[in-house]
């Protein structure tokens, strides 16, 4: 099968959450607890908002029908009931976030005031001028939230406003994560990529279940992905997709299932393989470390959430020589005293390689803690000291 580009991975698994992300049931969960949920239908406002005219600035409510000078009669707060009725000629002092009064229009901001005694002068304003006016928000009948919208700290706000206290979400993808490789089911080494992946799905709103590990067995292998592909909304593995002996996962996916593509033109991360067994999506990741987080954050992260990561310019510390093959490269990049620094290269916290040799990425890959760092930059050529590139920011 032929190994495929980035943006073409990112297609394919855009393509897939079409046909398989919102199969999921739905439910009906309380408002405190929907942060991070998909809306399983659009929710329409019941009401207006604001329900008056209210003051966007401190200063005074008048008429712009009216000229100066207006007499200063009253003073109106914010949490005062809508009661007050200006005549003619008269302004009120008004709050930010009161009801403006009837026979106002605008609200001249206090700073452009001048006053005399009890006489309000300024310049001419335009009518509704620093008012937020009945209805401006929603009115009754609009669409506020469309379906399949995640829910956001922002958006709860909003939802209470309406008395929302209920709202039926999606239920949360059930994602089975399992292990392979004999070293891994003989606990000769920890299990860290099961853990990663665990924070992950968390991060995205996803319940993650810990099927099991396997050796590097075929059979135990095929037999573990055929039984955790009936039950699960999507299944993650790691390890066994390269082109080993023993590497049998992208085998058994072909054999039980469908190979959709094997291998992405990414380093690390290449050897990821997606797949459907069952009629369920298979994630199989890379088992050398920061060649699961690449492949699952670069690609397969697209699958459970379009959040965009925030982004920096910097300038680079160093030259970057890498090998000329048609990929591209993630650099992991550390804000440290002195500026940003590549990992891996002496002067970082993390000298795997000297810095006269390439990009060391089977060493980086193989490392977990190259990928503990501030975030990443991605490049298909190689880099000068002092280039601007884009840093993909972790927070």
């Amino acid at each position: 099968m032929e190994m495929i580009s980035r943006e073409k991975a990112k297609e394919i698994i855009n393509d897939l959450k079409v046909t398989y992300y919102f199969r999921r049931g739905y439910e009906s969960v309380p408002l405190e607890d929907a942060l991070g949920r998909e809306l399983a239908a659009p929710i329409t406002s019941t009401k207006m908002s604001p329900e008056f005219d209210i003051a966007t600035m401190d200063g005074y409510a008048i008429h712009t029908d009216h000229g100066y000078p207006f007499e200063i009669n009253t003073r109106i707060y914010a949490g005062d009931e809508n009661k007050t009725k200006l005549r003619p000629g008269q302004a009120a002092a008004i709050a930010t976030g009161a009801f403006l009064p009837e026979g106002a229009n605008a609200v001249l901001k206090m700073e452009d005031a001048a006053i005399s005694g009890n006489m309000l002068s300024g310049p001419s304003i335009v009518p509704w001028t620093n008012v937020l006016k009945a209805g401006t928000d929603y009115k009754e009948g609009d669409v506020l939230f469309n379906k399949d919208q995640r829910i956001t700290p922002q958006s709860m706000a909003l939802l209470y406003g309406l008395d929302v206290d209920k709202v039926t979400t999606y239920k949360k993808l059930k994602v089975g994560i399992i292990s392979t490789g004999t070293e891994i089911f003989n606990g000769m080494i920890k299990n860290t990529n099961a853990m990663m992946i665990t924070a992950f799905l968390k991060e995205w709103g996803c319940n993650p279940y810990m099927v099991g590990t396997v050796p590097d067995d075929y059979n135990m292998t095929s037999e573990l992905i055929r039984e955790a592909t009936a039950t699960h909304d999507v299944i993650i593995t790691t390890g066994g997709v390269s082109v080993g002996e023993r590497d049998h996962v992208h085998k058994v996916i072909k054999d039980i299932g469908k190979m959709v593509f094997h291998k992405v033109r990414i380093r690390p991360g290449k050897p990821l393989a997606v797949g459907i067994v069952n009629n369920t999506p298979v994630f199989a990741l890379p088992g050398k470390p920061t060649g699961a987080f690449a492949a699952l954050e670069l690609i397969i992260r697209h699958y459970f959430t379009n959040i965009p990561r925030p982004t920096s310019t910097v300038k680079m510390n160093r030259d970057i020589c890498l090998p000329k093959d048609g990929n591209s490269y993630l650099l992991f990049i550390k804000n440290e005293p002195g500026g940003f620094k590549t990992m891996g290269y002496e002067g970082s916290d993390l000298p795997l390689f000297s810095a006269d040799d390439q990009y060391g990425v089977s060493l980086v890959s193989s490392s977990p803690r190259s990928s503990v760092v501030d975030g990443y930059v991605i490049t298909d050529n190689d880099l000068k000291k002092s280039d601007i590139v884009t840093v993909n920011l972790f927070n």
